[in-house]
C-alpha cells in the first residue's frame, strides 16, 4: 500500500489515515469524488447537470446566496464607480427613489420618466420637473445621457419591453449599467402583464445588446403570495414578511452541503421578483466594475 495521504470512499464513510498510519478518522461523507479526490455531494452534481442551470450559471454567483434588492446594488454600484452622477429611474410612479438617490449621493443628478396612465402617476402630488412622461418605448433623452438605469418592477407592466430595453441601451452612456427587478412567480398585480422567466430575462437584455452580469433572487413566491392574500395587512406582517421557501431551501442545503450557486439557483428557481444588473458594452480599456454583491454578503 502506498504510504501517501490517502482516503477509502466505501458508501458514506471514508477512512482516512496519515502517512505513517497512526491515525484514522471515519467520516459521513456523500457517496462520490472528484478525479482530484476533493469529494463532491451527489445532489449538487445533479441539480448542476440540469438543464435549466447550464443555461443560467453564467449568470449565477458562486460567493453568496442571500436575497437582495435593487437598491443593494445601486449602492454597491455607486460607491465602486462615484463618477456614474447621472440616474434615470425607468418607470419612476410617483417618484419616490428620487429622495433615496439624493440621501445616498446628494450629487447625483436624478431624473424619472413612466408613462402617463400609470396608477401611480395619476397619484402623483404636485409638479416635478426632473420627471416627464414618454409613449412606453421611446425615451426621450439623448443617446448616452446617463450612467445608470434604475427599474425597479416595472418591465412586466410594459406592453413593448423588447423595445423599451433597447432604446434604453441607447440612452445609456458606453459602460452605464441597468439595475433592475421584475416579476417572476409573483401573482397578478396593479395591471401586471407579463412575468418574466430568469431565462427571459437573459433574452430580452442579450438581444437588446447589453452584457448581462447577473440574476439574483428578490423576495420569495410564497411570500408574496401570502401577502397578496392578506391584502398587506399591517397586523399580519410579521406572517407574510417571510421567505418561506429560501429557509427551506436553506435547511436542503445546509444538510445536503450544497454550495452557494446551487442554492442561488434553487431560489431563483422559486423566486417571486428577480434582481439583476446589465451593462451597455464598452472598449475594454474603457470597462467599469461590474455591481455585484460578492463584497455585500
Amino acid at each position: 500500500m502506498d504510504t501517501s495521504d490517502q482516503g477509502v470512499i466505501t458508501g458514506r464513510i471514508r477512512l482516512s489515515c496519515d502517512k505513517r498510519f497512526t491515525k484514522v478518522q471515519i467520516i459521513c461523507l456523500p457517496d462520490c469524488h472528484s478525479a482530484q479526490g476533493c469529494v463532491v455531494n451527489i445532489l449538487n452534481q445533479r441539480i448542476r447537470a440540469l438543464e435549466n442551470f447550464i443555461s443560467l450559471q453564467e449568470f449565477l454567483t458562486y460567493q453568496c446566496s442571500r436575497p437582495c434588492n435593487t437598491k443593494n446594488y445601486i449602492r454597491t454600484h455607486l460607491i465602486a464607480n462615484p463618477d456614474s452622477d447621472t440616474i434615470l429611474d425607468l418607470g419612476c410612479g410617483e417618484g419616490g427613489s428620487r429622495e433615496f438617490f439624493a440621501k445616498l449621493f446628494p450629487e447625483v443628478i436624478w431624473r424619472g420618466v413612466d408613462i402617463a396612465d400609470s396608477p401611480e402617476v395619476k397619484n402623483r402630488t404636485g409638479s416635478a420637473v426632473d420627471i416627464v412622461t414618454f409613449d412606453g418605448i421611446n425615451l426621450p433623452y439623448e443617446d448616452g445621457s446617463f450612467d445608470v438605469i434604475y427599474c425597479n418592477q416595472v418591465l412586466e407592466h410594459v406592453r413593448n419591453p423588447d423595445a423599451l430595453v433597447a432604446d434604453a441601451l441607447r440612452v445609456l452612456k458606453p459602460g452605464g449599467f441597468f439595475v433592475g427587478s421584475v416579476s417572476y412567480l409573483e401573482p397578478y398585480h396593479s395591471h401586471s402583464i407579463f412575468n418574466f422567466t430568469p431565462y427571459g430575462i437573459v433574452s430580452v437584455f442579450t438581444e437588446a445588446g447589453f452584457k448581462l452580469n447577473e440574476i439574483r433572487q428578490g423576495e420569495d413566491a410564497l411570500q408574496l403570495i401570502i401577502r397578496q392574500i392578506l391584502n398587506r395587512s399591517k397586523l399580519m406582517r410579521w406572517l407574510w414578511n417571510r421567505n418561506y421557501l429560501y429557509f427551506l431551501i436553506r435547511v436542503l442545503s445546509f444538510i445536503a452541503r450544497l454550495d452557494s450557486a446551487t442554492q442561488n439557483f434553487l431560489m431563483v428557481q422559486f423566486a417571486g421578483h428577480l434582481v439583476f444588473s446589465a451593462r451597455r458594452p464598452v472598449e475594454p480599456e474603457q470597462g467599469t466594475t461590474s455591481p455585484r454583491f460578492l463584497d455585500e454578503c
